[in-house]
């Protein structure tokens, strides 16, 4: 008998050692979460989302605004090679403003693909472009295969030969390969007045310009205003 109560109290410990072992079962207690912590996860992830799209977003407008650098910089080093086969005369079109069916007929030739006539961010800037609330008539500016048969491009470009009828002040601008390095010889899109110009900078903000030795650079204030201080339009060397 008294065997038998020695061998059922061992028993007895070893189930009571074996239930303290057990992890409790996980629930709404100290092993399980609370409302709080998700609503915390997610107040975090919304913080960082703010934080990091803008920074995204810029991030990917400087890719698109590399490439356009890059676009124009084909196109220059194009109408310098067209100006090497004919003694340094580049192409003349009748004004800065689209379209240029000269232009695109002209260096086709020289450059690998019609795309680099039109900018990666010319779509933000469409609407601006086609609407009749801004100085000038309205144009389009992106990459279809109407525009390009119509000659219909991003870019300004400068070497024309009439007075711009936006803009009486302009004096036709006939240049060469050897022209003063300050001339203007293409621009990124703008429109007087329009609210918003390629690679999200603001009106009056400044533009892009590529110069007539192909140097980049990005001219602040008002473009109209930039463009005719430089020698070309001003007469000053």
């Amino acid at each position: 008998m008294r065997v038998h109560d020695t061998s059922a109290r061992w028993s007895n410990a070893r189930t009571a050692a074996g239930r303290a072992r057990r992890p409790a079962p996980l629930g709404w207690g100290a092993w399980g979460f609370t409302l709080i912590e998700p609503l915390v996860v997610i107040g975090i992830i919304s913080i960082l989302g703010a934080i990091l799209f803008p920074v995204f977003a810029r991030a990917r407008e400087m890719a698109k605004r590399t490439n356009c650098d890059s676009n124009r910089r084909q196109l220059g080093t194009a109408l310098h090679m067209y100006a090497a086969d004919w003694d340094d005369q580049l192409i003349i079109e009748p004004t800065q403003n689209n379209p240029h069916p000269g232009l695109r007929r002209g260096l086709h030739p020289y450059v690998q693909s019609r795309h680099v006539f039109y900018c990666p961010s010319a779509a933000a800037c469409e609407q601006y472009a086609q609407s009749t609330a801004y100085a000038g008539p309205p144009e389009s500016i992106i990459g279809t295969e109407a525009n390009w048969a119509q000659g219909y491009i991003t870019y300004r470009y400068y070497c024309f030969r009439r007075t711009n009828a936006r803009n009486t002040n302009f004096r036709p601008q006939i240049i060469t390969a050897t022209s003063p390095s300050d001339c203007w010889l293409m621009a990124d899109w703008f429109r007087q007045r329009a609210p918003q110009f390629p690679h999200q900078f603001q009106h009056a903000g400044g533009i892009d310009v590529m110069h007539i030795d192909t140097d980049m650079k990005f001219v602040f204030g008002s473009p109209n205003r930039t463009y005719l201080a430089t020698s070309c339009q001003s007469g000053v060397p």
